[in-house]
């Protein structure tokens, strides 16, 4: 997509934050206690075909936990992806997502490699016959990843190369299908400026549609990640998570458009952040639908101490030791109004 919009884009998001104003779901309860009080940072969420949940994390190899019912109990368990492919490096996976498709379950995952630095990474697809795997990984080159990566060619190899984004990768994936049945990969170019980008897959969600090629969504100066896409008869409904993901002040926007392919007149306002839900930086959400027909998101805060209390205060609590700062799961139930998402109310952990 032309980046003619981005800019437009970005003013509607600054201007949408500053005139929408944020009802504290909380504001008559105690604030929200998370459902997993472990490190669990990045949750996504699926529900099993016989009703229970299952949810990824950032971690080594995936870490999952699982659960009958979305208020717990939850239980961790170990990591699911059997191995790292041989195009990656050594290093943790990021942030992931999982759906099942035909019959399979696949996880979409952002693993270290070469030729990009540190933290550069790309994505990939692994695979199982269950929602608690193993997952093997899937082909011998990258989902998605940079031409410039130390990779054998990627399906998706973002050509041509655009100099104004930073070589440092793509992470955060998510997939999607839309209402006729066609699926889509959803992801993030890592640093900043940061861009939302899509690419169709074959209907097996197992490789990128032949002849397809990525297109940019939006495109904002500061950090925005974790994406994840829904389908209200309103429009198409994306949350992402903006800010510094060490801090309290990281939050989670809504954005609205009627089209899929074209954001350049997306509205959008505030989900989740500090001041609406007492939490110290509510992100990485994902979104599902349980048995009992609720939509729920799931996401990440920051609580303190070994407590299910939020960390206060100011500085990046990834650095604050003392503190025993864990990124906590935890669950919101969500209303629409006019295509526009709203906590209704929170889960707390049985």
């Amino acid at each position: 997509m032309p980046n003619r919009g981005a800019a437009r884009l970005l003013v509607l998001m600054i201007v949408a934050g500053l005139l929408s104003v944020a009802v504290p779901a909380t504001a008559q309860e105690p604030v929200p206690r998370p459902v997993l009080n472990l490190d669990f940072p990045d949750p996504a969420v699926v529900v099993t075909p016989g009703g229970g949940l299952v949810a990824y994390a950032t971690g080594d190899r995936v870490p999952h936990a699982w659960s009958r019912a979305a208020d717990g109990p939850w239980r961790r368990g170990p990591g699911l992806l059997t191995h790292k492919p041989s195009w990656s490096r050594a290093g943790g996976v990021w942030a992931v997502d999982v759906a099942r498709v035909r019959g399979r379950w696949l996880l979409y995952y952002a693993t270290p490699v070469r030729g990009m630095g540190e933290h550069g990474r790309c994505i990939g697809v692994a695979r199982s016959t269950s929602a608690r795997g193993p997952f093997r990984p899937v082909g011998s080159a990258p989902l998605v990843c940079p031409s410039y990566a130390r990779t054998p060619l990627a399906q998706d190899p973002m050509l041509p190369r655009d100099r104004t984004l930073p070589r440092a990768g793509v992470i955060d994936p998510s997939w999607f299908r839309d209402a006729d049945g066609a699926t889509y990969l959803l992801y993030k170019t890592d640093r900043i400026p940061s861009s939302v980008r899509l690419v169709p897959l074959t209907r097996d969600g197992q490789s990128v549609k032949p002849a397809a090629t990525s297109v940019e969504l939006f495109r904002s100066t500061g950090v925005v990640e974790n994406p994840v896409l829904t389908r209200r008869p309103e429009g198409y409904v994306m949350l992402a998570s903006e800010g510094d993901w060490t801090r309290c002040g990281y939050r989670t926007r809504w954005l609205r458009s009627a089209s899929l392919l074209d954001w350049t007149a997306a509205d959008g306002g505030m989900l989740l952040d500090k001041d609406s839900t007492g939490l110290c930086g509510p992100g990485g959400a994902d979104l599902v639908e349980d048995r009992r027909g609720r939509v729920l998101a799931f996401f990440h805060g920051w609580t303190c101490r070994g407590t299910t209390q939020p960390c206060a205060g100011s500085g990046k609590w990834d650095h604050k030791l003392r503190q025993r700062g864990r990124r906590a799961m935890y669950a919101a139930r969500l209303g629409w109004v006019d295509g526009v998402p709203q906590v209704t109310g929170w889960l707390r952990a049985r």
